[in-house]
């Protein structure tokens, strides 16, 4: 069997090759990887996970050192008989001539996968064996050896790894181990620290946080580190003082991560207050929440519940700017219920941003603007690792991001790198808006994410209109039991009263008075909605006719995308006979992207609140149109459908302050199209109950049938409560039916619950192998019912 020669040099063994012709030593880019990780240090891990790793590995010395020196080793199983061989001639001219019998022995199997032995699960067998050596703990070699093996996004089986170890061909006799750690002892020692035999590893520990944080900056260094446009290939040979080297790496990582990628810490401003951030006074909901996270200094949950138009994307920004300066956080997450309305925030930041002159404006998650690394590791292990995190994954990474729910909900699944995902999200504020706009899947999927960032130490603030106050506690809950390291369920959930128009702090040990939000003089003054009955799509076009003969502008929104469509043909029928035309809009999930997106950003220019002549318009569509999107309607016509989905849809109409005679109508009008009525109570479109469980939308029409009139925003919250919560009483057939959809809809939640519940991310212990992170990984896109993923509303 081959064997290292003896004066094999500590450069000796390749890292990096592709179709250049030297290779890049795997020692210098273990001094890239170190010198990327030490200055992400503080920009990519929270306080939280910074502090457990300071604690657990304290005894060693210099912890920022430490970190990135074992970052730095995470491919130290590339310097093996097995990885060697994918280019012999740089094995032969740096390691002995001997390679050739290693070429006849390993070249042909290394390329059968059943056979091959990846250099990440090398790298799990060599630190194992050393820190076993060292006298390392258990638990803290199985974190070590397993995260830093695992890199490429999910660790190693202990099968895998034992099978490994029989291999001794793969990774060599004592010869190989040597080199091995003479590379080790390399890094460490240009870091100026201690020999690692000689280390204090029996008093080190590793906790669940720290473990996350380590993993997820070992895989982000190691993808700035791999591509060449950032660390060109070293000039070969190399002298025996690697200083010089470990000093250009140096430069080399500012000049990438600050200079290339401008990547650092946000850091807010000093005055975060809500009049410095927009230059304009707070309403009173931005002056509340300004109070409430004045004297904040330790993570908890912030929710902001209140009427649409009242101004809460800007108080979440002000809050999570606030908690981001005082808890030293380096940045924000905003998530949003779809690409458009993530696409409306991203643009008010983006102009906030540039008024406080923040260099680096919000990256909009979504984006595919990014860079790809050159090179990917030969033995398969990785591939294809690098494009994902540079278009997707940074979004979190990064310190400012807006974007989908979805992003932040991939960190909840056990799935490739989401650890990566832990980490990105651990120095943020996470702000979730519109949080009611969430079925049972999204539902489970976001306790667990709440738990975890209770664990994590990761501030959250959720927004809504109608959040249910049941959902509001269950989300606490599970946030502050993450908090104090108990399983999920051992702190229940509180039973309150309805909620809304409030705002309410909740840390790890107590919950705070919730704070009544005094509504803006937009919302105080708004007269009620009149309501009308209208029977079928026919009297509807009538309704709408006689409302918006001259001037006006009005919002259709049919529950379904081919009853939207229909609406649209019966519409543009109906308007040849009337005397003055009015536009007519489509937009529904279905309109392709491009056009989309220009049919939105008109919507906004022409109905957002800085239009002054508004257009003579008609515009249908479906759920795309109620959701953040700044938009103001004279009237609206709308399917019945479940309350909080309805107030949001009402929220478009007399949205702005404007003059009474400009509009078609001069007090907010609703024209609520009544289902076809059945022998058993109405009769809902086909279909329909895979988008709204039929007990809401029962409950809701049964709340309002006989309503002329809705006071909102002053209702709202108790007809959300008595429509979610309240027990309904009936007779007959009805009550049969009544009885029967809820059951339905309580065993679907738990079916898609339990479901759900066979994907998402462990909530580990200190006992708990991290192991679990990744042992069974499925597609991080499972974030809807609909899987993959894809925004179909």
């Amino acid at each position: 069997m081959f064997e290292v020669g003896v004066d094999a040099p500590v450069w000796g063994a390749w890292g990096k090759a592709g179709s250049a012709a030297e290779p890049h030593p795997l020692v210098c880019h273990a001094i890239d990887t170190a010198a990327v990780a030490e200055l992400l240090y503080d920009v990519v891990l929270g306080p939280k996970i910074r502090r457990e790793l300071e604690r657990g590995l304290g005894p060693l010395g210099d912890v920022r050192s430490w970190v990135a020196v074992l970052c730095g080793w995470h491919d130290i199983g590339k310097v093996s008989p097995i990885f060697q061989a994918m280019h012999t001639i740089f094995a032969e001219r740096y390691l002995g001539r001997e390679v050739r019998e290693l070429v006849e022995s390993l070249h042909g199997t290394s390329k059968v996968p059943d056979v091959r032995t990846t250099h990440g699960v090398l790298t799990t067998v060599h630190l194992s064996q050393c820190l076993e050596r060292w006298s390392a703990s258990v638990a803290v070699r199985d974190a070590l050896a397993f995260g830093l093996g695992g890199h490429h996004g999910s660790m190693p089986s202990a099968r895998t790894v034992q099978a490994a170890r029989h291999r001794r061909a793969h990774h060599g006799a004592d010869p190989w181990q040597d080199l091995r750690t003479r590379v080790m002892r390399e890094v460490a020692q240009l870091w100026d620290l201690r020999d690692p035999a000689e280390a204090a590893w029996d008093a080190v520990s590793l906790s669940v946080p720290a473990f996350v944080g380590l993993a997820g900056l070992t895989s982000v260094s190691d993808w700035v580190a791999s591509d060449t446009t950032n660390f060109d290939y070293a000039e070969l040979p190399l002298p025996e003082d690697l200083r010089p080297y470990r000093d250009l790496a140096r430069q080399r990582a500012a000049t990438a991560v600050e200079v290339r990628l401008r990547w650092r810490r946000w850091a807010p401003p000093a005055d975060t207050s809500y009049s410095s951030l927009f230059g304009e006074d707070p309403r009173p909901l931005q002056q509340l929440v300004e109070t409430v996270v004045a004297g904040c200094d330790e993570p908890g949950v912030l929710t902001i519940e209140a009427p649409t138009g009242e101004g809460k994307t800007r108080a979440g920004f002000q809050a999570a700017a606030t908690l981001a300066r005082r808890l030293g956080l380096s940045g924000m997450y905003f998530a949003l219920p779809t690409r458009a309305t993530a696409a409306q925030v991203h643009s008010e930041l983006e102009a906030v941003a540039q008024r406080l002159g923040i260099g680096e404006p919000p990256n909009l998650v979504q984006s595919v603007r990014g860079l790809e690394p050159s090179a990917v590791d030969e033995d398969g292990d990785g591939v294809h690792d690098g494009h994902e995190w540079f278009t997707r994954k940074r979004g979190l990474l990064f310190p400012v991001g807006v974007g989908t729910i979805d992003q932040a909900l991939q960190a909840a699944i056990t799935s490739r790198h989401v650890f990566v995902r832990l980490t990105g999200l651990s120095g943020k504020v996470l702000v979730i808006d519109e949080a009611h706009d969430l079925d049972a899947h999204m539902r489970t999927l976001l306790r667990r994410l709440m738990w975890w960032c209770g664990r994590l130490g990761i501030p959250v603030v959720l927004m809504s209109a109608t959040l249910p106050s049941d959902d509001r506690e269950e989300l606490i809950a599970h946030w502050r039991t993450g908090r104090l390291q108990r399983k999920p369920g051992e702190i229940a959930a509180r039973t309150v009263g309805a909620g809304g128009q409030q705002v309410l702090w909740a840390g790890a040990e107590n919950v705070s008075v919730p704070s009544r939000v005094e509504l803006s003089e937009v919302n105080a003054r708004r007269p009620p909605v009149t309501v009308h009955h209208l029977d079928g799509e026919k009297e509807m076009s009538s309704w709408l006719q006689a409302r918006l003969q001259e001037r006006g502008c009005a919002l259709v929104i049919r529950n379904l995308v081919r009853d939207a469509q229909h609406t649209h043909g019966l519409l543009k029928d109906a308007l040849k006979d009337w005397p003055v035309k009015p536009e007519l809009v489509l937009l529904t999930g279905h309109t392709p992207s491009r056009q989309r997106r220009e049919i939105e950003t008109r919507l906004r220019n022409v109905l957002g609140p800085k239009a002054s002549d508004r257009p003579h318009m008609l515009v249908v569509g479906t759920q795309v149109l109620q959701h953040s999107l700044d938009l103001d309607f004279d009237l609206l016509a709308s399917d019945v459908a479940p309350i909080n989905e309805l107030i949001q849809r009402v929220g478009r109409v007399h949205r702005h302050e404007r003059d009474p005679q400009s509009r078609a109508c001069p007090v907010p009008e609703l024209g609520l199209l009544q289902p076809p009525e059945g022998k058993n109570g109405p009769q809902f479109a086909r279909g329909l109950h895979t988008v709204y469980p039929t007990a809401l939308l029962l409950r809701t029409w049964l709340a309002l049938q006989d309503r002329s009139e809705l006071k909102l925003p002053a209702e709202a919250p108790e007809l959300v409560h008595t429509i979610y919560t309240d027990p309904v009483e009936l007779q007959g057939t009805l009550a049969r039916r009544f009885d029967t959809a809820t059951q339905r809809m309580l065993d679907q939640d738990a079916a898609e619950e339990s479901r759900v519940s066979r994907f998402y991310l462990p909530p580990l212990g200190s006992s708990d192998s991290i192991r679990e992170l990744t042992r069974y990984p499925t597609l991080a896109s499972r974030t809807r019912k609909d899987t993959p993923w894809k925004e179909h509303r």
